[in-house]
């Protein structure tokens, strides 16, 4: 009879312990999955991001070779061009309507005569952005990349300066 009752009890212990093998592995399943959700998510916000910077940094650098390239350089025609184009995204999606036009300012200042073309809010305006530079009669000069190429305007004001310090 000994024999019996330790074999119903190690069955009964048996299906115990599977019922709860099945029972643990439910719960870290919901476990990892919750803990992994708002990592997907994040990570799909940042795809999204670098999506949006690559096509509309795309748009500028067609713009910049289309202007570079065509014989009228002029403050007139790089607003024409510019206003004729459309962004492809805004904030992971197609942009529609006012989203999608690309900023534009011209300054006619003493100091500098230019017309910048660019997109999304950030210092000075815009997060991303290109210059088509005149001199004083309004003649090309030259397009400013620097920003597209990921050059700070300033840091080469803090070299210059850090170079004359050293002197």
């Amino acid at each position: 009879m000994n024999k019996k009752n330790a074999m119903i009890a190690s069955i009964i212990l048996n299906v115990m312990l599977l019922a709860l093998v099945f029972m643990v592995k439910s719960n870290a399943t919901k476990q990892a999955q919750e803990f992994v959700k708002p990592i997907q998510e994040k990570a799909k916000y940042q795809i999204g991001q670098v999506k949006d910077i690559t096509d509309n940094n795309n748009l500028l650098w067609s713009l910049v070779d289309t202007t570079w390239k065509s014989p009228d350089k002029s403050k007139a025609f790089v607003k024409k061009l510019a206003d004729s184009q459309k962004l492809p995204r805004c904030s992971g999606k197609a942009c529609t309507g006012d989203d999608a036009r690309l900023k534009t300012s011209v300054t006619n200042t003493a100091q500098e005569r230019s017309i910048t073309v660019g997109w999304g809010s950030g210092r000075g305006g815009y997060k991303y952005w290109f210059k088509v530079l005149y001199d004083a009669k309004d003649k090309f000069v030259t397009i400013d990349v620097n920003d597209l190429l990921g050059k700070s305007v300033d840091t080469g004001a803090e070299e210059a300066e850090g170079e004359e310090a050293s002197q």
